[in-house]
């Protein structure tokens, strides 16, 4: 389990996991355990060395493997810093380059930024969530990048589906897709560069 821009106690204390943990256990106690548990949670992952996994995105500040292995915990990833790109970075389609994010915490990354950091890090793929997806998934930079959103029908506000995206033993990638309605989900199987050598 990875962490998302949520777990960090100056997002999550204004957007009511303060105010949860507090009515229901009497006291703040609650919420500082889960503070302490958030900032010892990896920031990233990496499948069969060739799949990086992180809630946001990639960063300007990113230069090898090595430097997210040795990032330090505990840590509240605040600040202009990888760690907080990695929570907070976006795709940009349509974007070259590096330009600050919308929504007023790290960057927006082009698909040209996406390919050179693949091949920096002799990666094939970027996983991550952080932005609603109509279908619960979605490609960027010719599939060198999926967002996957795994809460459907976001907030009551949105009719998106969600996604888990499920990694066999050659790296093939395929996704659960689950559906806003009463039903099954459904499992569709999309090639990506994930697992080719």
């Amino acid at each position: 389990m990875l962490r998302g821009n949520h777990e960090c106690a100056t997002v999550n204390r204004v957007y009511g996991f303060y105010e949860e943990c507090t009515r229901r256990y009497n006291s703040p106690r609650m919420w500082n355990a889960f503070q302490d548990a958030f900032s010892c949670m990896p920031l990233c992952g990496l499948v069969g060395e060739r799949i990086l996994c992180m809630h946001g995105g990639i960063s300007p500040h990113l230069k090898s493997i090595d430097q997210l292995r040795n990032i330090q915990r505990p840590t509240d990833a605040t600040g202009a810093t990888l760690e907080m790109d990695l929570l907070w970075a976006d795709p940009v389609p349509g974007l070259s380059g590096f330009q600050s994010n919308m929504r007023g915490a790290s960057y927006g990354f082009g698909a040209d930024i996406l390919t050179n950091m693949c091949q920096q890090l002799n990666i094939d793929m970027v996983a991550r969530a952080h932005q609603v997806v109509q279908d619960g998934y979605e490609f960027f930079g010719n599939r060198k990048l999926v967002t996957i959103f795994s809460a459907p029908h976001y907030c009551g506000q949105f009719d998106n589906a969600a996604a888990m995206m499920i990694v066999d033993e050659n790296l093939i990638c395929s996704f659960q897709i689950l559906r806003p309605t009463i039903g099954r989900g459904q499992t569709k199987t999309v090639m990506t560069a994930a697992g080719k050598n």
